[in-house]
């Protein structure tokens, strides 16, 4: 009930089915509310989703304003409301899990509550030793993403098999449609062989929590091959150390040297390192790296006696 009457009832959803302002207007009736929350569960339960639910309306909108060029354009998906509900109610129920284990590194900022991209802030003006910032784009993240490591990453947040079982079912065999200036396709597509489509969609809503989880395994993976940012305090002298700095799919890789009489130079190999298995990562979990959208800088000092 709580969740209808927070929801905007013009919020968009796939035209097949009831839309949001049908649920709001029913959680106002304490029977309706009943009934809708037992749909909402025995789907989960049986891990077998109603037909409806495997219907999704896909249409791009400009990144730009007037640029409508194909790569130019954000693909977006509007979902089953009832589905797209508890998509939503799983990324909740997998982030509260995570962040009460203290799984999600404290690099990744995105989609998370209290955060946000300020925290993320670092002055590197202040401490003599040389450095490698490396700001990466993943390009279209929520498309591209594998199912099976998807669903994995969720597991390890703490959701439950059979709700990563369904939540992944409903993509893979959905029926996609077609929005456009000129209305809705009649005809549907999907897959023409046995391998479903790939990819969350963008405007799912367990998408950000499912970016979240997928990244969190790569930071890890970087943690373990002991890449990462060193350094100590201008005023406390504390030791300081980042591995990266991630907001959703936007990524600092950040690499410094582990005592001053390391130049730049000598620190490359090793930031080339560190960037191969980022990328790697990247390219495993479904992703590519944006080349447009991604840029490097050497921070290095020179002694001017």
């Amino acid at each position: 009930m709580d969740f209808w009457s927070r929801t905007l009832k013009n919020k968009s959803s796939e035209p097949h089915g009831l839309h949001s302002g049908h649920f709001k207007a029913g959680a106002l009736s304490e029977l309706l509310a009943f009934c809708d929350t037992a749909f909402w569960v025995l789907p989960f339960r049986s891990c077998h989703a109603p037909e409806l639910w495997k219907n999704l309306m896909t249409f791009a909108i400009e990144k730009k304003p007037g640029d409508f060029r194909p790569q130019g354009m954000r693909t977006i998906q509007l979902f089953n409301s009832e589905a797209q509900a508890n998509y939503k109610k799983a990324g909740r129920a997998a982030m509260k899990n995570a962040e009460e284990d203290d799984i999600i590194p404290k690099g990744q900022c995105g989609s998370r509550k209290q955060h946000q991209s300020i925290d993320l802030a670092l002055s590197k003006r202040l401490i003599w030793d040389s450095s490698c910032w490396i700001s990466n784009d993943a390009t279209s993240c929520f498309n591209r993403i594998v199912h099976w490591v998807a669903k994995t990453a969720l597991q390890r947040f703490g959701l439950p098999v059979t709700v990563t079982n369904l939540m992944f079912d409903i993509l893979a065999k959905a029926k996609h449609r077609v929005r456009t200036g000129f209305g809705d396709s009649d005809r549907t597509f999907g897959p023409t062989g046995d391998v479903p489509f790939q990819g969350c969609g963008q405007g799912n809503g367990a998408g950000p929590c499912i970016r979240v989880a997928i990244s969190t395994i790569l930071i890890d993976a970087m943690e373990a091959e002991r890449f990462g940012y060193k350094s100590q305090t201008a005023l406390t002298n504390e030791e300081f150390y980042a591995l990266c700095f991630c907001f959703v799919d936007d990524t600092e890789v950040m690499e410094s040297n582990n005592n001053v009489k390391t130049t730049g130079e000598d620190l490359l190999s090793f930031v080339q390192s560190a960037l191969d298995l980022w990328s790697g990562g990247i390219s495993a979990t479904g992703g590519a790296i944006n080349p447009a959208k991604s840029f490097w800088w050497l921070i290095d000092f020179k002694w001017r006696p």
